[in-house]
């Protein structure tokens, strides 16, 4: 097993050390190349156990695959239970009870939804913008923010939200818009920061009001549509009537709280830099954008107006322009998982002889999606942006851009993936 490298130190030579999570996109698979292999070993300082990094494709999709083997380390995920227990944050007995209530929701209907609303938001935004001569952003994720956050409270949520702010309702303190945008942003330093110390910078009690907001707001939401559910076809609504037509173990009001939070709230900002990541790739590439507007006009039959969702299908380039943006630009960089026994994974080295890792029983794996994304072993010229990769015949085996989450809803939509919803290898947590 080799030593991974990481900051080289002077004396330490080769011995190099783990500086966080995206520290992994940074150097992509430069470590691996270095290493000679594919999965390789770190070493903890505060007695944690042995850790794997995996870049191997294969070996990932093993790992994935196979959840009595490779179950999630539980206690990696307990920060996620700011709501309640969820689809992500339990194993066994407890997930398959949380995914068998929460997977009927993600449907073709719910899709629609999606592209409906999104169609919807777009449409209001060129409203806004249609007397402006120049259209200004310093930072395209203001726009982006916006926008998903505009369609997660309709789809996800059936509260239909303008542009401008407005005046929160009688008994809030905020408005339903305000308070899932003040979680979103504030998410890392809620997970990080003691509850004491929240109310003590402007910052951090401005995220604790916004989290105690959207808490009531949902528990108002459960209240009223555990009798209504019918009326509504949005994604909260849809968990409530699973719940209600589950004939074993239901949910709890917190844990349906705690699904919603995690599909949806934790979705936004990785949604968000998705696009941004795309919009800036375009700009980059007038030539790829040209060439995506023309596929577009070719295959839309309102040039002036939205895609329908039985156009969506068609639009294989836009797919495939995402795609490419999500390989170069993962949302999720680390992947956790444990081994439950002793056993051993295969792949190879650079010279593409075949190399069996031992693993013990109780070892950690980070798979590191850049790592497989940028391995040259099933992406030619990795480093380059060129969406016609993914026409055609591509490693699908080698592409694990969302995980975890359920942002790949908002994707399938945006992307013209009809078809993405969330199944393997995109949404795990949701599959069998």
């Amino acid at each position: 097993m080799n030593v991974l490298p990481q900051i080289k130190a002077g004396p330490f030579g080769d011995w190099w050390f783990n500086i966080g999570a995206q520290w992994w996109f940074s150097v992509k698979h430069d470590c691996f190349q270095k290493a000679g292999q594919d999965i390789i070993s770190n070493i903890s300082l505060d007695n944690f156990g042995p850790v794997f990094i995996v870049a191997d494709a294969e070996a990932t999709q093993e790992i994935l695959g196979n959840r009595v083997r490779f179950p999630k380390p539980t206690e990696v995920y307990f920060i996620l239970e700011l709501y309640g227990r969820n689809v992500v944050t339990t194993e066994g007995d407890i997930w398959r009870s949380h995914r068998r209530i929460a997977a009927p929701s993600f449907s073709d209907s719910n899709n629609r939804l999606v592209c409906q609303e999104t169609g919807v938001v777009v449409s209001s935004l060129f409203e806004q913008w249609k007397d402006k001569e120049k259209i200004h952003y310093d930072n395209v994720n203001d726009l982006t923010m916006s926008l998903t956050l505009m369609v997660i409270c309709s789809a996800g949520f059936g509260v239909h939200v303008p542009w401008e702010d407005e005046a929160a309702p009688s008994g809030h303190r905020l408005t339903f818009k305000s308070a899932v945008r003040g979680v979103s942003d504030g998410l890392m330093l809620k997970i990080g920061v003691p509850d004491k110390i929240m109310p003590w910078f402007k910052r951090t009690a401005h995220i604790q009001e916004a989290f105690e907001e959207l808490h009531q707001y949902m528990k108002e939401m459960v209240k009223e549509r555990s009798k209504s559910y019918r009326d509504y076809s949005d994604l909260f609504s849809n968990l409530i009537e699973a719940n209600e037509a589950e004939e074993g173990q239901k949910l709890t009001n917190e844990e349906l709280i705690g699904n919603i939070f995690i599909f949806l709230i934790a979705g936004h900002e990785t949604t968000a830099h998705t696009l941004a990541f795309c919009l800036g790739l375009l700009a980059l590439y007038p030539e790829v954008q040209e060439k995506l507007y023309k596929h577009t006009v070719e295959h839309v039959a309102d040039v002036h107006g939205i895609p329908t969702y039985s156009e969506l299908p068609n639009l294989t380039y836009l797919e495939a322009v995402f795609n490419e943006s999500l390989r170069l630009f993962p949302p999720v960089t680390i992947i956790p998982k444990r081994s439950a026994f002793d056993t051993t994974l295969r792949t190879v080295n650079t010279k593409g002889e075949p190399v069996v890792v031992p693993i013990p029983k109780g070892a950690i794996f980070n798979i590191a999606t850049a790592g497989i994304h940028y391995n040259p072993r099933y992406w030619k010229n990795p480093h380059e942006f060129k969406p016609e990769r993914f026409l055609g015949d591509w490693p699908k085996h080698a592409f694990v851009p969302v995980l975890y989450g359920c942002e790949v809803m908002h994707r399938s939509q945006v992307c013209g993936n009809r078809n993405a919803g969330c199944s393997q290898p995109d949404c795990p947590e949701l599959s069998s």
